[in-house]
């Protein structure tokens, strides 16, 4: 079991460094894409090793070799990123980037950005929605604050997806047209999946159609035989349509819609007898999850420069339905609660970049406008029916229904920036300022139903401008190495679940209400960073130190109402609150020491950081422990065979804040995955992988820091021991 870290850990990087600078310019290497070209970090095309920032890539490839087929499967292997998981019912919702997750990492697919999450209670969650993995051609992951560019959302950190385009499709077919069928199994959760994609185009248009079916169960967890299983059966639709045409310019445009739909049904067994549910004898949940889009983008360019300008609109919308029986209390009865949360936005961006000399430097000159409208709107409804008399009542245990815990609320997001990279010089020395200008406007709309659950209620409108600057500085040491230094704020405005939160349960006594003094969350960054990249090594270094002020506690305990006794819950401010920590990366193609090794790469992360709450001298919870991630892979010369094995490796937690309660720390863990394909022939490729090859018994921290030591859910969190998957892909 992984303790801690030793710093012998280093010499395999250490050696393999000198290794490729003796053989580099005496062997011939495989052509390996070591200095990838990123887009998040500037929203322009940019080689890595001229970024300012840490930024990681997962190409298709990857999707490919590691046979990934959820948002959880391509995260895998990238230290300092966590998915935040609801439980057995509602799964994976948010994204976690070095310690800050939820709404505060910004997501977008093609640009265009997804929805807020948003939870309340027991048994309303309405997850963030990303795209269906088969259409992903990569996704860039930019950590740490970034609202220069990305504004209110990017507090965290930015996961940009893009996915494919007739092109892409049609250059790996005849020109003309390209098909693909693909059909796999996922033990994990014992899922099937089938897929198919369509591309046809000539030399000025494209057209492809993509459509992805999914059916699987709950995850097979490592619960003793003697467990309570949360038993789970949901299946998933996706459709994508997409047109570009090249004008006789060279312009494009791109018109796209998708559609997702995903059902799932859930029975809950682990929770019933235990705690507030010690009455409840079924517990059962049916959820559906909707999104639908629609695009147009065009590219253009000119003597002047280039730019791409986007329009959208997305509809999302969740429906969750619950059903309760208490048998077991002494007035038996059953009760059904409805959960409805929409978000409906629209928007245009403006992207122009240019490329110009100025005296002795060179500048790569970038500026954007982004105007966003969303709509948002959650709603609760359901009864109480006696199982003695058949006798209904809409009072679910003292709470009058239907309500909405925030009125309808529109936001208004207007964001102007520029950011320029000058190049002084001989080249070796890059700064690049940037600035960006935000205007928030909240504009909550309370209609009857809200009214009449918060009467005395005033409701929080919020006017926020704010201005976030960045500075970064780059030095090239020689053509493979360089080093960064970076300061760059961050901020969130009060959101609309924060500002307005209303809820009140008679039975429990409590009530949760507005703030009017809620601030913004700011964050004041400093990163300093090494890169060495060659025809055979990548090397990467990060070292991070963030400070976040008026950190938003959501939902925080605030003590009781001295008129009436109810225990009050409300959003608030931390006052300062900091993580800090260091990011090591490695990628070496291992002919780079001897030609004798031609096909094989090693891979490896090793991530550890610290939270500190500044206010109350605790540990942060959503920070996980330190980890390290090592893999080796190998493909045959031929391209016809190729293997990955990769092991994860991680520390236990033990820096916990139990101020609120005693929490489960989960116990240190190491998994080790093989991953094999075979190309059949032009056509058709077969891929199989076990995971967890020594069936270990572990939790991912982000899934359980909420969790007690007596929690009966508690073992059904734990991750899937080992597991299978194969995949078949028919191409033509």
């Amino acid at each position: 079991m992984l303790k801690k870290w030793h710093p012998v850990l280093l010499l395999p990087i250490i050696s393999g460094l000198s290794l490729a600078e003796e053989l580099s310019d005496t062997t011939e290497l495989k052509a390996v894409q070591l200095d990838p070209i990123v887009v998040v970090a500037s929203k322009a095309p940019r080689p890595l090793s001229d970024v300012v920032g840490q930024v990681s890539v997962i190409d298709s490839e990857f999707i490919k070799h590691y046979i990934v087929e959820d948002i959880d499967g391509l995260l895998r292997y990238e230290p300092g990123l966590d998915l935040e998981s609801s439980g057995t019912r509602f799964g994976a919702n948010a994204i976690n980037i070095r310690g800050i997750g939820g709404n505060r990492v910004a997501m977008e697919v093609d640009g265009i950005p997804v929805r807020d999450r948003f939870a309340i209670g027991s048994y309303s969650d309405g997850g963030r929605i990303l795209t269906e993995t088969d259409r992903i051609k990569r996704l860039e992951i930019l950590y740490g604050p970034a609202s220069t560019l990305y504004g209110s959302d990017a507090l965290g950190g930015v996961l940009a997806i893009t996915t494919w385009d007739p092109d892409d499709l049609l250059a790996r077919g005849n020109g003309r047209t390209w098909f693909s069928l693909r059909g796999g199994y996922q033990g994990a959760d014992d899922s099937m999946v089938g897929s198919g994609v369509a591309a046809w185009g000539d030399e000025n248009n494209g057209l492809a159609f993509a459509a992805t079916w999914r059916d699987g169960h709950e995850l097979d967890n490592q619960a003793s035989a003697d467990a309570p299983r949360d038993n789970q059966n949901w299946n998933s639709r996706d459709y994508l349509l997409r047109y570009s045409h090249e004008t006789q310019a060279g312009n494009r445009l791109r018109l796209s819609v998708a559609d997702y739909q995903r059902d799932t049904t859930t029975s809950i067994e682990s929770l019933p007898g235990w705690n507030r549910f010690r009455r409840t004898t079924s517990l059962t949940g049916e959820d559906k999850d909707k999104n639908r889009q629609a695009s147009v983008e065009y590219q253009f360019s000119g003597d002047w420069g280039n730019g791409v300008i986007r329009a959208f609109n997305t509809h999302s919308r969740t429906q969750q339905l619950t059903h309760e029986e208490r048998a077991a209390s002494s007035k038996p009865v059953l009760l059904q609660r409805y959960f409805e949360y929409e978000q409906d936005f629209s928007g245009v961006e403006l992207n122009l970049f240019r490329d110009f000399m100025l005296t002795s430097s060179d500048h790569h000159l970038g500026m954007g406008i982004e105007l966003l409208r969303t709509d948002s709107s959650e709603f609760r409804d359901g009864f109480q029916q006696s199982l003695i008399d058949g006798s209904l009542t809409r009072t679910v245990l003292g709470e009058n229904l239907p309500v909405r815990d925030f009125p309808v609320s529109r936001t208004d997001e207007m964001g102007i920036f520029i950011q320029d990279e000058i190049r002084l010089g001989d080249g070796s020395w890059v700064i690049v300022p940037a600035i960006r200008y935000d205007r928030y406007q909240l504009d909550p709309r309370p209609d009857e139903i809200y009214l009449e659950d918060n009467p005395l209620t005033q409701v929080v409108s919020v006017d926020e401008n704010r201005v976030s600057p960045r500075i970064g500085l780059l030095y090239r040491i020689n053509d493979e190495a360089g080093v960064y230094l970076q300061y760059v704020n961050g901020f969130r405005a009060a959101p609309f679940e924060d500002a307005n939160i209303g809820l009140d349960i008679p039975l429990f006594n409590i009530r949760a209400i507005p703030n009017p003094d809620l601030k913004s969350e700011t964050s004041r960054g400093l990163e300093a960073g090494f890169r060495y990249i060659s025809s055979g090594t990548r090397l990467t270094l990060a070292v991070f130190d963030t400070l976040y002020d008026d950190f938003i506690e959501t939902k925080a305990r605030i003590g009781l109402d001295p008129d009436s006794g109810v225990l009050l819950f409300q959003s608030r401010n931390i006052d300062q609150a900091r993580i800090y920590g260091a990011d090591l990366r490695l990628e070496q193609d291992l002919q780079a020491w001897n030609p004798a090794f031609e096909g094989w790469t090693l891979s490896g992360g090793l991530y550890w950081s610290r939270g500190e709450n500044l206010e109350s001298n605790q540990p942060l919870n959503t920070v996980s422990p330190p980890q390290m991630v090592l893999g080796g892979s190998w493909s045959s010369s031929d391209g016809r065979w190729d293997a990955h094995l990769t092991g994860t490796f991680t520390a236990r937690q033990n820096r916990v804040d139990e101020s609120a309660g005693e929490r489960f720390h989960t116990p240190s863990w190491n998994t080790f995955d093989l991953t094999a394909g075979w190309k059949i022939n032009d056509h058709l490729n077969l891929r199989a992988g076990i995971y967890n090859l020594t069936d270990k018994q572990y939790w991912r921290w982000s899934d359980v820091r909420l969790f007690s030591p007596d929690n009966p859910m508690l073992e059904l969190m734990s991750r899937p021991g080992r597991n299978y998957s194969v995949t078949a892909n028919f191409l033509w």
